[in-house]
């Protein structure tokens, strides 16, 4: 038992320890002039970056409460946006490849009614077109560098391999909804690894649903999908500005340290340093990000001490601004949470 704690407990602390020392091998050198553009930095452009990563998770709401629609299952949109924000933060801060935001959501969707199966749905539907259209931003800012500084550099290498990587994790997941006997192979591996993350916050917490009806639920949630496909370009839209929302944190973050990027350089920066949050053992890219995008932007002539003080920013305002404030939501998710609920019951015109 102390050998599978200590598992555990390493699988979370030591991904984190890892980043921290990234971090402190980055900032530690260019402490005294971060230290300076932090002081002469402009508070309202601060404030309008942030303004922009509250304006990113409210994207991310309506994008789950559209899915959700689609699906035939109607919740409150305050509710369905804080389970967006929570399931959201607990994916950047526990590395499980993902599988941490879909329990997560799972569980908080589950004690409202709505199916686990759906919930499966709709995380898979959105995680695909996420995958999507970050491929296409890398794709752009690969393009964008190469204009700059045409040549198969190792930058041009870097993002070739980050297009091939997202896109073969959207491929599959794609090929995964779509195709039954694949989705059939690999739907007990989804369900047996959701509810292991779920046993592993909450042991009294795992649904009681079994595998079939799971399955069922699975089924008949794509079959919904397939049928009012039309609909899905409203959900495109939102994740699309999810995105714009993300590229303008960062554009102003630079703007309050004194830099002003052009569309060329600011797409082609941030692209490659979306790449790094892929990276499955770092909680949401957690150094490797920041290293990325300093050394991007910095080679394209940003200073490095405001290219690495604006991707902190970046990260405070999207990233450890939110965890904090996502405690606070999850109090008031399960504070309104209906007594007495049962995840096998069908919610209206749920599946």
């Amino acid at each position: 038992m102390k050998q599978v704690s200590l598992r555990k407990k390493l699988a979370i602390y030591a991904p984190v320890l890892l980043s921290l020392c990234i971090l402190g091998w980055l900032i530690y050198p260019n402490l005294g002039a971060m230290a300076e553009t932090i002081k002469t930095a402009n508070h309202w452009w601060l404030l309008l970056s942030f303004g922009f990563a509250v304006s990113s998770y409210t994207f991310m709401g309506l994008t789950l409460w559209e899915v959700l629609r689609i699906l035939g299952i109607r919740l409150p949109f305050l509710q369905t946006a804080g389970i967006a924000f929570v399931s959201t933060t607990v994916n950047y801060f526990v590395s499980s490849g993902g599988i941490s935001g879909f329990a997560t959501r799972a569980h908080l969707l589950g004690k409202r009614k709505v199916p686990y199966g759906a919930s499966v749905t709709s995380s898979v539907v959105i995680t695909v077109l996420i995958y999507l259209a970050l491929a296409l931003i890398i794709v752009e800012g690969a393009v964008l560098q190469f204009m700059q500084s045409p040549g198969f550099n190792r930058s041009m290498m870097e993002a070739m391999m980050g297009v091939v990587a997202v896109l073969g994790f959207a491929f599959a997941l794609t090929l995964m909804f779509f195709h039954h006997e694949l989705r059939a192979a690999w739907a007990r591996r989804l369900f047996v690894a959701v509810n292991h993350v779920i046993f592993f916050f909450s042991k009294k917490e795992i649904p009681h649903e079994n595998f079939l009806k799971f399955e069922c639920q699975l089924d008949e949630g794509i079959r919904t999908i397939h049928g009012r496909k039309f609909e899905l370009p409203k959900v495109v839209g939102y994740v699309f500005c999810d995105w714009v929302s993300n590229i303008l944190i960062l554009y102003f973050a630079f703007k309050a340290v004194g830099v002003s990027l052009g569309a060329t350089t600011l797409i082609a920066g941030f692209a490659f340093g979306m790449l790094m949050t892929i990276i499955p053992i770092l909680p949401g890219g957690l150094g490797a990000m920041e290293a990325a995008m300093t050394a991007a932007f910095s080679g394209m002539g940003v200073p490095v001490a405001q290219a690495l003080t604006a991707s902190l920013l970046f990260r405070l305002f999207y990233y450890l601004l939110p965890a904090v404030a996502s405690v606070f939501i999850y109090w008031a998710l399960r504070a309104s949470e209906p007594p007495h609920t049962d995840v096998h019951s069908r919610h209206g015109k749920g599946i």
